[in-house]
């Protein structure tokens, strides 16, 4: 890994623009859309009247990037001719999530999603474990994201899917991120300060690795990436740091040698062409808790409740998954969680289970309805635990434009006890179809077991 002095922080290095950029992009676009320029310039002098500065200083904070230097001329391994590193420039552009069934990219799919997140924990080193966390952040392949062409560029760059998680080696954590596309793009040259490395298997892939850090603030993080072009036309990139998913600390040691990442991005798992066996599941969703701040719930815990959640009778509904596979959720407040959808004809719903502990015993009431149609009603049990049953009706917007707005009801019963544990039990369906009813949702919550102190 190279050292030295840095170089000016305010420009970045291509090796930046064009191994890290893209990568980074991928981790921004993770929830939803990205629009703007990652470099930009100063903003033009405000024309108002400016606001009076306040009398209390406050001390700048440093915002400047620094990566190794770039020696050049330069010998690279695997490279017959190396080119020089160019300036940085600035980068914009704009990303949405296009789902796992676009007719753009008929190679990808829930199902193709499923046996590539698979590839990627069986391509790790054994001594590498990966820690329990929510679905989004648990090396499952999510949603194609699908940037637009650049204008006056006869290249589609593609759409590209991304796992990502937080990795322990040694008891030292780390991220992890790999994205796969489908390319048609020539291989790109060599570039001083891009690569250590490229090496050429005999099956006609390229393989280029890279050993860096970079510095944001004086705060420095160390990173290993291997990207690979291989002759089907997948393009596998595996990016790994010191740095873990809380985005704050740096353990000063890459969970994964060059090596491991090499061994990634060349698993026959990962590349586009793989088939998908038949009868695989799609992704399992990220679900929310929706509980307020409380008791972390362990991995341990989550097995005991998987096993009662395993018992449970469904009267005879088809589901894509089984219930007790909880998790944490992905977002929205505490504890595990876990979404399944029924397919059973005629009942077509998602079916969620959330589970939490510390929670604040709701007061009990008189049944309410809101002006848009939620209704809620809540009663007190012998025992002093509180249940509370909530429906409500809403309409979202379609995923595409031009298809008809869709309708939406969700039922969901939750039931808090007086020590502060809780279950809470949703179904949503669309158009005329009834989430499933009440009394269903109810016994499942009230399920003995279910409960954590």
């Amino acid at each position: 890994m190279s050292s030295g002095e840095d170089r000016d922080s305010r420009v970045p290095s291509r090796a930046m623009t064009g191994w890290t950029v893209g990568l980074v992009c991928v981790a921004i676009v993770a929830g939803g859309v990205i629009v703007g320029g990652l470099l930009h310039e100063r903003e033009p002098e405000l024309t108002t009247k400016p606001v009076p500065a306040s009398t209390t200083a406050t001390p700048p904070v440093d915002t400047s990037y620094a990566t190794p230097p770039v020696v050049f001329p330069v010998a690279i391994p695997g490279c017959a001719v190396v080119e020089p590193p160019s300036d940085g420039a600035t980068m914009g552009f704009a990303a949405s999530a296009s789902g796992y069934d676009n007719p753009k990219y008929p190679w990808f799919s829930g199902p193709k999603a499923v046996v590539m997140s698979q590839a990627l924990r069986d391509v790790l080193p054994g001594a590498v474990e990966v820690p329990f966390a929510s679905v989004d952040h648990s090396l499952f392949f999510g949603p194609i994201f699908d940037p637009p062409t650049e204008p006056g560029k006869s290249v589609d760059f593609g759409g590209w899917t991304t796992a990502s998680g937080e990795l322990l080696r040694g008891g030292k954590a780390g991220d992890l991120m790999v994205s796969v596309r489908q390319s048609t793009a020539p291989i790109p040259p060599c570039v001083a300060g891009d690569l250590d490395e490229r090496r050429h298997r005999a099956d006609g892939t390229i393989v280029d690795v890279h050993d860096t850090w970079h510095e944001v603030g004086k705060v420095r993080t160390l990173s290993r990436t291997a990207r690979a072009y291989l002759a089907d036309g997948s393009a596998v990139t595996a990016y790994a740091t010191d740095n873990g998913q809380d985005g704050s600390s740096h353990s000063g040691t890459v969970p994964l040698t060059v090596d491991d990442l090499a061994a990634i991005v060349t698993a026959p798992g990962l590349r586009v062409t793989t088939p998908v066996p038949p009868g695989t599941p799609d992704v399992p969703e990220s679900c929310g808790a929706g509980s307020d701040a409380g008791a972390v719930i362990d991995q341990a815990a989550a097995h005991r409740l998987d096993a009662v959640l395993a018992r449970i009778p469904l009267d005879g509904l088809t589901l894509d998954r089984p219930l007790g596979q909880l998790r944490p959720p992905g977002f929205d407040g505490n504890g595990v969680c876990q979404v399944v959808r029924v397919t059973t004809p005629g009942r077509q719903s998602r079916l969620s289970v959330a589970i939490a502990a510390g929670q604040r015993l709701p007061e009990e009431s008189a049944a309410v309805s809101s002006p848009d149609g939620e209704r809620v009603t809540t009663r007190r049990q012998p025992d002093g635990a509180v249940v509370q049953s909530r429906e409500s009706r809403t309409t979202r917007s379609p995923n595409e434009p031009g298809m008809p707005s869709i309708s939406e009801t969700m039922r969901t019963v939750t039931i808090t006890r007086r020590s502060g544990a809780q279950v809470q039990v949703s179904s949503t369906a669309e158009g005329s179809i009834e989430p499933l009813p009440f009394e269903q949702l109810e016994a499942i919550a009230v399920t003995p077991g279910l409960e954590v102190s």
